[in-house]
């Protein structure tokens, strides 16, 4: 289902910080990475601080066809899209249609073992780009209470094709 509408970062929500804090909790349950540590971010300006940090973060809702429902500004920019865009957009068009194969096993291996790193794939942006992504770190998300929540992936590089 796709969100009606997801506010974009801002300073008025915190930049997204109770999203981003279920992110990064998810991230550190399964793989024991603390982003937070890893960057010296701070917790009261962690949500500022993800949204502007020097790697790539994103993450889709639970619906069948997931939409994404996050991504930083480096996110936004190697997509060449905007927040409006990006949170209207099916998690599997990250990727070029070539790919989606490949990109849809690697998602369903994550489903199972909640998550996967050193994933690389082919991805394209808005304006047709191709580029490919390196050292992928893709992984389950659920709520504090223990609901499905979605899933979020981490990277620091690409390589353009």
């Amino acid at each position: 289902m796709l969100d009606a509408h997801v506010a974009p970062p801002l300073v008025s929500n915190d930049y997204d910080r109770e999203h981003i804090s279920i992110v990064l909790e998810n991230l550190h349950r399964w793989t024991g990475r603390d982003l937070i540590q890893d960057y010296g971010f701070s917790l009261a300006t962690m949500g500022a601080q993800v949204f502007d940090a020097d790697f790539y973060l994103l993450s889709h809702n639970i619906d069948p066809d997931p939409i994404l429902n996050y991504g930083n500004r480096r996110v936004l920019e190697l997509w060449e899209i905007s927040w409006a865009e990006l949170t209207r957009m099916h998690s599997r068009e990250t990727a070029k249609s070539s790919d989606r194969d490949s990109r849809s096993a690697v998602m369903q291996q994550v489903a199972a073992q909640n998550y996967v790193s050193g994933y690389s794939g082919v991805r394209v942006s808005k304006t047709g780009r191709e580029f490919r992504i390196l050292d992928v770190t893709i992984w389950n998300l659920f709520t504090r209470d223990g609901h499905p929540y979605g899933q979020a992936a981490w990277f620091k590089t690409y390589e353009p094709i």
